[in-house]
C-alpha cells in the first residue's frame, strides 16, 4: 500500500431495521421518513410525516436530505426501501434504516397515513 494513496475508505454505514412504530417515534424526533415509491402510490396513502423521495432522485443524489441526517426509509412492503437504503449509504448518509413490512405493516399497526401529494 502507498503511504499516500489516493483511496479513501469511510466508515461503513450499516442499515437499520426498524419496526414502523419505532420509525414514527424516530420521525417524530426529527428522523427524515422518506417514501421511495411511486408517485401515485405515494398520493394514494403515505405514512404521516413521509416525504417522497423516487428513487430516480436518490440515484442523481438529488434527495435535498444532509448526509448527517437520520433517515428512516419507507415503501409498500420493505423491499424497494431496503435497495435505496443501501444505495444512500453508498452516497455517504451515515444514519440510514429502513421500515421493516413497509407501508403495509406501518397500516397493521393502525399508524396514520395521509393521503394527497404531501412533501417533496
Amino acid at each position: 500500500m502507498w503511504l499516500f494513496s489516493r483511496e479513501t475508505k469511510r466508515p461503513s454505514a450499516v442499515v437499520a431495521h426498524i419496526d414502523p412504530r419505532l420509525a414514527l417515534e424516530r420521525s417524530k424526533r426529527g428522523a427524515k421518513l422518506v417514501d421511495v415509491r411511486s408517485k401515485y402510490e405515494y398520493e394514494t396513502g403515505h405514512a404521516k410525516g413521509a416525504r417522497h423521495v423516487p428513487p430516480s432522485r436518490i440515484r442523481a443524489d438529488d434527495t435535498g436530505l444532509s448526509r448527517d441526517d437520520q433517515v428512516v426509509v419507507i415503501c409498500s412492503s420493505g423491499h424497494r426501501s431496503e435497495h435505496q437504503a443501501h444505495r444512500l449509504v453508498r452516497l455517504g448518509f451515515t444514519n440510514v434504516a429502513t421500515v421493516n413490512g413497509g407501508l403495509k405493516a406501518w397500516q397493521e399497526a393502525a399508524l396514520p397515513v395521509r393521503r394527497g401529494p404531501g412533501r417533496r
